[in-house]
């Protein structure tokens, strides 16, 4: 048993940090190409045709949205898995004070430019979190999935007031047999569960998986109109200058390419299969 959890901590130990890194790429590549600063998805309304260009428009949409569900009467906001700040940044504008609790070292400081002294930023997992101040609002945006249950749940209602909300806007996987080819997030009836068992209680619970969704619409056509036909090129190239090491790296690497193009490249990451395995979820809890 204790082989078997070493083993199990090493995986998410390495899934993490490789989380990490699509974090940032996802930042980097939406701020480049469409000058977006988020990184959740995009709240596809009517009216918003699900193309790159429009991804900053959704995404506005979403953060208003999400802004809606989070009490304007909530004098201090914990916004755990803060990101580049763009959410904290829009609290603070909206009167909050705000914290902001993030282990990710590229995007705090981004935050850190984008917020500078309006909000105090703390370089952490949010199970490693402790403070002795009471919050009237913790906020998870599309970071519930990275945090542990049990030991998050155990934190917030440490740190939430008597009457202060829990909101959770994320995606969770539907508990079904068939293999979800789209990777991420706690199973809903899990956590429903697991819920359960604290004093909090459910007073909203909005299913917005239909206008999250088409998010994938547009991932799958950056990756299949994009990146496919370079990383052919790539691959044609490599083999007209390179043969012998361009066999052997195909081989080499054989399992991790074929990996990569089935994840990526087979059109399974679609706005379907999104709906058809996760459930995206705003769900806000009030402290008893």
């Amino acid at each position: 048993m204790p082989l078997i959890k070493s083993l199990k901590s090493h995986r998410r130990k390495k899934r993490g940090e490789w989380q990490h890194v699509s974090l940032v790429a996802g930042f980097l590549a939406g701020r480049h190409f469409v000058g977006t600063n988020d990184l959740h998805y995009g709240f596809w309304v009517n009216g918003i045709e699900p193309q790159i260009r429009n991804l900053p428009r959704a995404q506005e949409e979403y953060s208003r949205f999400l802004l809606e569900h989070i009490p304007s009467d909530a004098k201090r906001i914990l916004d755990v898995g803060c990101g580049a700040g763009g959410l904290a940044a829009k609290l603070v504008e909206r009167g909050h004070y705000v914290d902001c609790v993030s282990p990710n070292a590229f995007l705090n400081q981004q935050a850190k430019e984008l917020l500078g002294d309006r909000a105090r930023l703390f370089d952490c997992k949010y199970e490693d979190y402790r403070t002795s101040d009471v919050y009237d609002a913790i906020v998870f945006c599309e970071s519930y999935q990275y945090v542990n249950m049990p030991k998050g749940l155990d934190l917030v209602t440490s740190q939430l007031r008597s009457g202060g909300s829990l909101v959770i806007c994320d995606f969770f996987r539907l508990p079904l047999k068939e293999k979800s080819p789209i990777s991420g997030g706690h199973y809903i009836d899990e956590f429903q569960q697991i819920v359960a068992g604290y004093p909090l209680t459910l007073v909203e619970d909005i299913d917005i998986t239909l206008q999250t969704a088409p998010t994938f619409t547009v991932i799958d056509s950056a990756f299949t109109d994009v990146l496919r036909p370079i990383w052919d090129e790539i691959g044609h190239a490599s083999v007209a200058t390179h043969p012998y090491w361009s066999k052997l790296a195909a081989w080499f690497f054989r399992r991790r390419l074929a990996k990569v193009k089935d994840k990526y490249f087979t059109h399974t990451r679609s706005a379907a299969n999104f709906e058809k395995f996760k459930t995206y979820r705003l769900m806000r809890y009030v402290r008893d």
